[in-house]
């Protein structure tokens, strides 16, 4: 035997792959001996109309016959690998396939949970309970004229008083001046907004300090999360309370999901316990 040949077989990298190589061929044949030599694909009616269904939806036609052969022949290859897959034990320490199935059998939690429509009894009583949730905010409109405190420093203040003064003197009634102060990123005239929106903009604060000021005049000034501002109040309405009908689908909307994530927690909670919880390390750490 040539040299070559004898050192080759001394290596312990070729035994491995050997050994490996072996190990595989012998998983595959073990394989092929459990499987039952009966297995069957089964391309249903209902399997073709779905495959039909989610061609129509995606390119707005029927498929012709090459197209759903094609699209039959894609099918039994997803479920030839599919099986192959479980046969090798793929989806066995996969954290992708792992959750998938967690949600899939959340899904079937969903269905086994299936909550009815409520009645208008049960809906009223819901909304009492929970009428804070839908009563309407106040609504201002306003226009407003920034100053830029970084930029003016101290003299922001002094400028925005003189400008107020000269505004609340000015006639006939001035109430908007887009001219006048610093530039600004958003509007400088809002209409009709909810004050959670405007405190979305202009910050909390600001919107608190918005609150009472008299219509129909300058304010400030008033500061805000960018600087300082004179606002003008062009009308106010105050927060009110809408009857049930007119938040009829969100109320029945809420009081479904809360009802179908009750089942769920039931549905789980039931599942969970034919299951002996042991999280290793935990106990160690109490004691």
């Amino acid at each position: 035997m040539p040299p070559f040949v004898n050192r080759l077989l001394r290596e312990p990298l070729v035994h491995f792959l050997a050994i490996g190589l072996l190990l595989f061929l012998l998983f595959a044949l073990v394989s092929d001996d459990q499987r039952d030599s009966g297995d069957r694909i089964e391309i249903t009616d209902a399997d073709v109309e779905q495959l039909v269904a989610i061609f129509r939806k995606q390119w707005q036609r029927s498929p012709n016959p090459q197209e759903l052969q094609s699209l039959i022949d894609s099918r039994v290859r997803e479920e030839v690998l599919y099986r192959e897959a479980l046969a090798l034990g793929l989806e066995k320490d996969d954290t992708i396939v792992r959750r998938r199935l967690a949600q899939k059998v959340e899904f079937l939690m969903g269905d086994a949970g299936g909550v009815a429509e409520p009645d208008d009894t049960t809906l009223q009583a819901y909304y009492d309970e929970n009428a804070e949730r839908y009563r309407e905010p106040p609504r201002l409109s306003f226009s407003h004229i920034y100053f830029n405190t970084d930029r003016r420093g101290e003299q922001a203040q002094e400028d925005a008083r003189a400008l107020l003064a000269r505004l609340r003197a000015a006639s006939p009634r001035v109430t908007q001046a887009l001219d006048e102060g610093d530039p600004f990123m958003l509007p400088r005239v809002y209409v009709d907004k909810r004050t959670d929106e405007i405190a979305r903009d202009f910050g909390r604060a600001f919107t608190e300090q918005m609150t009472g000021l008299q219509t129909k005049q300058w304010h400030g000034p008033v500061t805000s999360a960018y600087g300082l501002h004179l606002v003008y109040i062009g009308s106010r309405e105050e927060a009110s309370q809408p009857e049930l009908d007119q938040v009829r689908s969100r109320v029945t909307n809420d009081w479904l999901v809360e009802q179908r994530q009750a089942a769920d927690k039931r549905i789980y909670e039931r599942l969970r316990s034919r299951y002996e919880i042991s999280v290793v390390g935990q106990q160690d750490q109490e004691e």
